[in-house]
C-alpha cells in the first residue's frame, strides 16, 4: 500500500455543527491515491504535539487534488486544526487503511456520529442499490448530501427527527431489509459505524 507524506494547504473549512468542522485540503497525490474508508494522518504545526491525529476521509477529489475531512474537536490537536483559515498549511500522511471494497450488490450502510463522514464517500462510489441510516445525538449533519445520493434513513436520541433511538431502532421502524434477512458480513469502522455488504 503507498502512502504520500507532503505538506497539504488548507482549501477551505466551516464549522458544521457544534465541535464538528468540515475542512478540505489540497492534497494531490494522497488525494490520487484515496479510497472509501480510508483516513488520513493530520500533524500539528505546534511540534510539542509529536503525534498526528488519525481522521478519516470523507470525501475524495481526484480531479481537483483534495481530501475532505470531518472531524469533531476532541482535544488540543484537533482544536489546533479547527482554527486553521483557507491557505494555512500542515504535514499530512496517507492514504492510510485498506478502504471498504466495492461490491456489485445491494447495500446497508450505517453510520453513527462521528463514523457518519466516512460513509458518505463510500455511498458516492457505491454504483448500487443502497440504503443509508444514520445515528446521530441531535444535529443531523451531512444528511442532506446522503439524500443526494441514496436512500436514507435517521434516527435521533430526542426523537427529533426520524426514528427515536439508535440506528437500529431506524432499522426496525422503517422495515429496512437486510440482505437474505440477516447481517452477511459486518465491518466496524469507528464510531459506532458499519456496513453491511
Amino acid at each position: 500500500m503507498e502512502m504520500i507524506k507532503e505538506t497539504a494547504k488548507v482549501v477551505r473549512q466551516q464549522q458544521i455543527d457544534e465541535g464538528i468542522f468540515d475542512m478540505e485540503l489540497s492534497f494531490p497525490k494522497g488525494a490520487a491515491l484515496a479510497k472509501p474508508g480510508q483516513f488520513i494522518a493530520m500533524y500539528c504545526n505546534d511540534k510539542s504535539k509529536l503525534l498526528p491525529r488519525p481522521i478519516s476521509i470523507c470525501g475524495i477529489n481526484k480531479e481537483e487534488g483534495t481530501l475532505r475531512v470531518v472531524y469533531r474537536v476532541a482535544g488540543e490537536g484537533t482544536k489546533e486544526f479547527s482554527e486553521m483559515k483557507e491557505g494555512d498549511t500542515l504535514e499530512v500522511m496517507g492514504p492510510l487503511g485498506n478502504g471498504f471494497a466495492l461490491k456489485e450488490e445491494k447495500a446497508i450502510i450505517i453510520g453513527g456520529g462521528i463514523g457518519i463522514p466516512p460513509m458518505l464517500e463510500l455511498a458516492k462510489q457505491l454504483n448500487v442499490e443502497k440504503t443509508v441510516v444514520l445515528g446521530y445525538r441531535t444535529s443531523t449533519f451531512l444528511k442532506d448530501e446522503f439524500e443526494a445520493v441514496c436512500d436514507v434513513k435517521v434516527a435521533t436520541e430526542d426523537g427529533s427527527q426520524g426514528a427515536k433511538g439508535t440506528v437500529i431502532d431506524a432499522i426496525e421502524k422503517y422495515g429496512v431489509e437486510y440482505v437474505n434477512n440477516e447481517l452477511k458480513k459486518v465491518s466496524r469502522f469507528y464510531d459506532n459505524s458499519i456496513l453491511v455488504k
